[in-house]
């Protein structure tokens, strides 16, 4: 069986969501049964994953898969959720997929460098996936620098929805063509490291825009997708739709919310 993933989401602003099922509902609409799509939990206080897991509400079942609670899994529709936590290091973003529920790797307002969160991102077990490398606050550059620390990740997100986005002097341009062009000129033939398509949306509506197509492999669900991120070299695995319009509202949000605390 072939399942579809997207694993990097944001839901709304801060997390908001429509209501549990009918974001659910969202997700499989493109995902399909077996979908898999990721809530990131972004910076040392955020906890969009447990508050949309938790929420009251809805009709569909809410089975945890591991005591971490790092998972749940909804059978009405066969779609699992993932926790996954947004790194930012100063070197670059990077995605620790399966953090346990309630725990975090970046704890306060300074972000952890490079190194130590790999580490803990090591001592979590979680899947590493290098995001928007070529893109804003994107990992790419530091690691053409420090090529040894390629080989602490599992995937690298070639094609990013958002990432499409170019704003001169803000979003740089041709973002997700730089990472694919590095991905098979100096990663696919030398490491162990598979290439994925996400959508790093802001809103529900656009999860499953992009995702990564891998193949069940029978094992533990978090090995399953290890593996399956890890052992996809193949762009015919990915489906890569641009967010641009979700992208471009999101950087309004954004320059609204600094300004006004600016204008505070």
């Amino acid at each position: 069986m072939r399942i579809k993933i997207d694993l990097h989401n944001h839901l709304g602003r801060g997390g908001k969501n429509p209501g549990f099922d009918k974001t659910i509902d969202l997700a499989h609409s493109k995902l399909g049964y077996g979908g898999v799509f990721g809530i990131c939990n972004d910076g040392p206080t955020d906890k969009r994953y447990e508050k949309f897991v938790n929420q009251k509400g809805g009709k569909y079942k809410r089975i945890f898969i591991d005591i971490d609670k790092s998972c749940v899994y909804v059978p009405e529709k066969e779609i699992s959720v993932v926790k996954v936590e947004e790194i930012e290091p100063k070197a670059g973003h990077f995605l620790a997929v399966g953090m346990p529920s309630g725990k975090r790797i970046w704890k306060n307002k300074n972000p952890p460098s490079l190194e130590d969160a790999l580490t803990a991102a090591n001592d979590f077990e979680t899947i590493k996936i290098a995001v928007h490398p070529f893109s804003k606050d994107g990992i790419g550059y530091y690691l053409k620098r420090n090529k040894s620390l390629l080989e602490e990740f599992n995937g690298w997100e070639i094609y990013n929805s958002s990432a499409e986005l170019f704003i001169p002097g803000i979003l740089p341009k041709n973002a997700n063509q730089k990472s694919r062009d590095f991905y098979f000129s100096d990663i696919k033939d030398v490491y162990e490291i598979g290439a994925c398509a996400f959508t790093d949306g802001h809103s529900c509506e656009v999860i499953g825009k992009s995702y990564t197509i891998i193949e069940d492999n029978k094992n533990l669900f978090f090995k399953m997708l290890k593996l399956g991120i890890k052992n996809n070299k193949d762009t015919r695995n990915l489906h890569m739709e641009s967010a641009k319009n979700d992208a471009l509202k999101h950087c309004f949000h954004m320059a609204k919310q600094i300004l006004f605390k600016i204008s505070a």
